[in-house]
């Protein structure tokens, strides 16, 4: 009996302007809740790997509850959680969202209403970034409730690829090459190529994107580039950083 692969690839690569036998590839884990589109100037990271750190803090409840929704691409809400719940009642909260799982997030602090609660993510969630929390406080009671967040620590995913920017300061300033699929990576930096998080051909999830180090391309094709990423990847050959021929040495 034949076996129907899982999904149909579709994906397709960035396609070099002239000489396509001439590029060359490399394969780089992502950071996590990445969507990059084909073409897209990548850095990696550099800085030491630091885990994401959130703090919830509730004021002028006198009851009621709140959920909290959390994710890329796909999202997931908590159950209802009481306005003046403690540090564990809110972490087995979080925990219980498909997209975070036990031991991947650690709460403190508290209870909410007394004291702050410091959530922060650890096991295949840590040193990686990940999105803020999003509070919904129409179930609370009381005048101006509300429960807020403050991203008090952004993760950082060492030894990443990120979307190159040029006033970045955790390496990815420096740009290393040119994203050659689209990517979407999860709240773990599970690779899909393409633009959900739904497996790849034959329904394989990976951990690392190809990057284009050398190679000719149109620049219309490409995202993120400036005269800074020209120089550092190579030069222009022809026109302009929007519309022209760029030569990737890989140097």
């Amino acid at each position: 009996m034949p076996i129907a692969p899982y999904d149909i690839y579709t994906q397709s690569e960035l396609t070099p302007t002239m000489f396509p036998e001439r590029m060359l590839k490399a394969s780089l884990p992502v950071a996590a809740n990445q969507h990059m589109a084909k073409g897209t100037v990548v850095g990696l990271v550099t800085s030491s790997a630091v885990s994401d750190v959130q703090t919830l803090t509730q004021a002028s409840a006198t009851g009621g509850t709140f959920t909290i929704t959390f994710g890329f691409g796909t999202v997931y809400t908590t159950s209802p959680i009481a306005y003046n719940a403690s540090a564990a009642t809110v972490q087995t909260a979080l925990q219980s969202l498909p997209n975070i799982g036990s031991g991947n997030v650690a709460c403190s602090g508290g209870a909410l209403g007394s004291a702050g609660v410091v959530c922060t993510f650890a096991g295949a969630l840590a040193n990686q970034p990940q999105p803020v929390f999003a509070i919904n406080n129409t179930a609370l009671t009381g005048s101006g409730a509300a429960v807020t967040v403050a991203h008090t620590t952004p993760g950082v995913a060492n030894g990443m690829l990120e979307p190159y920017v040029s006033s970045n300061s955790d390496g990815s300033q420096t740009p290393v090459g040119i994203l050659a699929v689209e990517v979407f990576t999860d709240t773990q930096g599970n690779v899909t190529y393409g633009p959900l998080p739904v497996g790849n051909g034959f329904g394989s999830i990976r951990h690392v994107a190809p990057i284009a180090i050398s190679g000719y391309f149109n620049t219309s094709d490409l995202t993120g580039l400036d005269s800074n990423a020209v120089s550092k990847l190579g030069r222009l050959i022809d026109g302009t950083t929007s519309s022209g021929v760029l030569c990737v040495t890989g140097a």
